[in-house]
């Protein structure tokens, strides 16, 4: 009798934000689903999947060096077939055929289920395409999905595009128009995915307090965290991407009323100078931005504050960076990333008058991320000696004396924020436990679990 052919071999590169990360899940699990068997190497894969990120030109200068590394890979003969989906596919549609001869397929973000009938052509025809008809992302609650993140977390897509149109950003051209799924849908699949171990649930989108504006009966933010915060086995609910324009006074009394939703609030504000706040087209006057993130301290007890700022933007004067530099000052803002503005092609931006040096861009940057920097490290050694609740993730690098465990408390984000050193023992991934505060560095904690087995049930419900 013969054997059955091996079935082909699948790697993925997944590049960008977990917006793309949750695509990714998404096209595999199809994948998976249709026979293929996945690879970590993709020197040992017969097909490459290549989903970009074209956010910035710095994410699209990444994407590109990114096929080319794999394309090679094609040249040499160790790859059948080169898949590039995600927002660069979007952006550059049939150029990247042009530009690397190693590509078979692009996908854009909208033709995301296309994935299976790509992986099959590479592997049979010889023909090259490009479709990029419409922008989207996966939405679709049935669509098989293979986890990538460790199984006690896991994302969780509740929109995609977006409404606004910052003078700055290229997504709804990249995702399209904010479109939402229904909270049935969202509540199933959190509670599939408690089932299979998940403690902490990430809700993202590209706008997420924007969620349900496009649904019938208009069900908002609000109503999808109270559903979802009857979810058993979910200890974290954490909700990122949130725009400040369409935050309201019963978000805040939501958030901060249910059980498993944490007090962190990731808001990106962009600036705080007036002129800039109205050049970017984010909707808000400054003193509306001031007394949001006021409200917001003042009505989830324990928040912490995630936000981003972009310097550099076209027009912005020393005034306008000193006025943003005395903000953070005043504002304990516990997590700032920092963008250096990127003139981005497509975005009214781009013309604009005032356009600042790139060395000057780069110079306010550095000494944003600096002052932040010092009043994070003066604020995390304030907590030295306290007790605080955190999450397990896993191990973490040796070096020191005893066990060691990488953990969050609630105001920090996996992958994006700083964390915690746990020493202890016996200690699992989604363990939500009681630690004492030992140390402390920039952006990090360090701390001892007492009694682990005591308080590992913390958190759980």
């Amino acid at each position: 009798m013969k054997a059955s052919a091996r079935p082909p071999a699948l790697a993925f590169v997944t590049l960008g934000c977990p917006k793309n990360t949750v695509d990714s899940e998404n096209m595999l699990g199809l994948l998976v689903r249709d026979g293929f068997r996945t690879v970590a190497d993709v020197g040992q894969a017969d097909v490459a999947v290549v989903n970009t990120c074209a956010f910035l030109q710095s994410a699209v200068r990444e994407s590109r060096d990114t096929i080319a590394q794999v394309a090679e890979l094609k040249h040499h003969g160790r790859l059948r077939g080169l898949i590039v989906t995600g927002c660069l596919a979007q952006r550059a549609g049939t150029g990247l055929l042009d530009d690397f001869p190693e590509v078979d397929v692009v996908l854009g973000t909208g033709h995301w289920k296309d994935i299976v009938a790509a992986a099959r052509h590479v592997l049979d025809e010889s023909e090259r395409y490009a479709r990029t008809d419409y922008p989207g992302g996966a939405l679709d609650a049935l669509t098989p999905r293979a986890l990538s993140t460790p199984r006690h977390l896991a994302y969780m897509k509740i929109s995609e595009g977006c409404d606004h149109r910052c003078t700055f950003c290229i997504i709804p051209r990249l995702r399209g128009d904010q479109r939402s799924r229904p909270i049935a849908d969202l509540v199933a699949e959190a509670q599939r995915l408690a089932a299979q171990g998940v403690r902490e649930l990430n809700l993202i989108g590209q706008d997420t307090t924007g969620y349900g504006t496009d649904l019938p009966g208009k069900p908002t933010l609000a109503d999808l965290l109270e559903a979802l915060d009857q979810v058993e086995g979910l200890s974290w609910i954490r909700v990122q991407y949130t725009y400040p324009r369409l935050w309201s006074e019963r978000l805040i009394r939501t958030w901060a009323g249910a059980r498993r939703v944490v007090p962190y609030v990731d808001m990106p504000l962009q600036h705080i100078a007036a002129d800039m706040l109205r050049t970017m087209g984010r909707g808000m006057t400054a003193p509306q931005t001031r007394a949001l993130v006021r409200r917001i301290r003042d009505g989830i007890p324990g928040v912490t504050l995630r936000t981003n700022f972009i310097v550099g933007f076209p027009g912005e004067t020393e005034a306008h960076f000193e006025e943003l530099c005395r903000y953070i000052e005043e504002e304990p803002f516990e997590h700032v990333v920092v963008f250096s503005y990127e003139r981005e092609p497509e975005t009214p931006s781009h013309d604009m008058a005032g356009q600042i040096p790139v060395r000057l861009r780069k110079s306010r940057r550095a000494r944003l991320l600096a002052l932040q920097q010092g009043l994070s490290r003066a604020r995390l050694r304030e907590r030295i000696g306290r007790t605080a609740k955190v999450m397990i993730d896993g191990p973490a690098p040796a070096g020191r004396v005893g066990e060691r465990y990488a953990a969050r408390t609630a105001g920090q984000a996996f992958e994006v924020d700083g964390g915690v050193v746990v020493e202890g023992q016996d200690l699992t991934p989604g363990d939500v436990i009681e630690v004492r505060v030992t140390g402390s560095s920039a952006y990090d904690l360090f701390a001892n679990a007492e009694s682990p087995r005591a308080l590992r049930v913390l958190g759980a419900s």
